[in-house]
């Protein structure tokens, strides 16, 4: 097998995207919000709504489970090979009767902007031939980096060329739908390398389909979390201006988000690979500090959406999008319960096996989601979905950090009082930026101005303070590009 890349690397590589994805919807969000306008933005984000939830049961639990088995075995080739065609054989056959009843769905009254939704259906074709989690398993993130990058790129490309008005409804859905698919595709040159023959009565695809069901649940939950709010404003509202506004919002700030849950990415296999190997001190030291990132830039982005929320708004999306500026600074507050519980769930309970408690903080999450929104969307609009989102939350965190907490397994009074120093550096930061922004005209220079008098503050303050994460963090990345340097 190929040689273990480092957990830093991993983590930069896995970053680097995530800084891509945030430089994409920079460079079209803009773009695409004055071309569709928020009709436009909102009849994609409804027919993707619908067809998400079919993209849920395509795939599964086998996204989380194949990362997880595979770097269980990643040091022993062939039970390597037969764990990666049972996962497959599961994913294809799902994904398979997805396809099959989104069809059916199509021929129905029930089926809004049938044009739009029929083009929806390429998404499912891509879910059959995402192997991401093999990869992702082995701790080998550079394939998906280059794969996703080249991708993204090809995205803005063909969407300045051939979205060029509000009909182009279609061709922006294509694009996006057809880009994946296409990436998707490109990786299975690498099989070969990785994957050898194997004996087809060593196959037994559904023997751990328990396993991958326990998992396929939070799944769901996590899935119908992240696209109810907007089916429900489809249902309640008239029109898809109100879905356009919470589409833009959400975007931004889950696009943010992914600094810190890529993390989360890359960690999965590490302590999973941990875990069976039984080197406990070594896994709660890289959860450790997990919570510590999460802290360091989590709580920037937070407080630093709020802070630029008044020029951002209008430089970034254009005219017609003033509700993002009530919406945006709610929505922020889901920041920190996120990134808490992408560490406590995914970096820590899924590799230790300890899904169901995992599986009850999520449903119970989907479960206030839902009951919120049937009460604050018919009445607040998206406003309502935007307070129901963060409450819920707040709901899944706290229910993981109980347990953890209780069950000792994690000591919470440390995790909580190594984000003093940066609460303070952040706070002080929303209250320089927002001076600033008082004084400032909006425009692009101002934003730029903004962001980067945020940044410096922030992590200037840390270094006053003498965080030791931060300060652990800069000494680390200064040997790093030294050493680089002297070789």
């Amino acid at each position: 097998m190929a040689k273990k890349k480092s957990v830093t690397v991993n983590y930069l590589l896995n970053t680097t995207y995530q800084i891509l994805i945030l430089i994409v919807p920079l460079a079209t969000t803009p773009y695409i919000s004055r071309t569709l306008g928020a009709d436009g933005v909102g009849v994609y984000s409804y027919t993707y709504s619908i067809v998400s939830y079919f993209l849920i049961f395509a795939i599964l639990g086998t996204s989380t489970y194949g990362q997880r088995s595979i770097a269980y075995v990643q040091d022993d080739k062939y039970l390597l090979s037969c764990r990666f065609f049972e996962i497959f054989i599961v994913r294809f056959l799902s994904s398979f009767v997805c396809i099959l009843t989104y069809i059916c769905y199509l021929f129905t009254p029930l089926c809004k902007y049938q044009s739009i939704a029929w083009l929806q259906l390429i998404w499912l074709l891509g879910t059959i031939f995402d192997i991401s989690w093999l990869f992702q398993g082995l701790e080998d993130f550079k394939r998906i980096v280059i794969r996703n990058t080249i991708a993204k790129i090809f995205n803005v490309v063909l969407i300045y060329l051939f979205v060029q008005n509000q009909s182009d409804v279609g061709k922006y859905t294509t694009i996006l739908a057809g880009m994946t698919l296409i990436a998707n595709l490109s990786v299975w040159s690498y099989l070969p390398r990785l994957i050898s023959k194997v004996k087809i009565c060593d196959l037994k695809p559904f023997h751990n389909i328990k396993d991958i069901f326990f998992l396929f649940i939070p799944t769901i939950a996590i899935q119908v979390n992240a696209v109810l709010d907007k089916t429900m404003i489809g249902w309640f509202i008239d029109g898809s201006a109100e879905n356009g506004y919470y589409e833009q919002t959400e975007k931004v700030v889950r696009m943010a988000l992914a600094i810190v849950t890529s993390l989360g990415t890359v960690m999965i296999p590490r302590i999973a690979k941990l875990y069976h190997d039984k080197n406990s001190n070594q896994m709660k030291h890289f959860i450790c500090n997990s919570y510590q990132f999460a802290w360091l830039i989590g709580i920037p982005i937070m407080l630093g959406l709020i802070s630029i929320v008044n020029t951002f708004v209008p430089v970034f999306y254009g005219p017609g999008f003033d509700r993002i500026k009530v919406l945006m600074p709610v929505y922020a507050f889901c920041v920190i319960p996120v990134a808490l519980s992408n560490v406590t769930g995914c970096q820590f309970l899924i590799p230790t096996k300890r899904q169901n408690i995992y599986t009850f903080a999520v449903i119970s999450s989907a479960i206030v989601n839902a009951v919120l929104n049937s009460i604050l969307i018919p009445n607040f609009w998206a406003d309502g979905a935007v307070v129901a989102s963060v409450i819920a939350e707040y709901v899944g965190c706290l229910i993981m950090l109980v347990y953890v907490h209780r069950k000792k397994l994690i000591d919470i009074h440390t995790v909580f009082s190594g984000s003093v120093k940066k609460w303070i550096a952040g706070v002080v930061m929303l209250i320089c930026v927002r001076l600033t922004e008082n004084i400032l005209n909006v425009s692009v220079g101002a934003l730029a101005l903004l962001i980067i008098e945020g940044i410096i503050v922030y992590f200037l303050l840390l270094f006053i303070q003498k965080d030791a994460f931060a300060l652990s963090i800069t000494e680390k990345v200064i040997h790093r590009v030294c050493s680089k340097f002297h070789h």
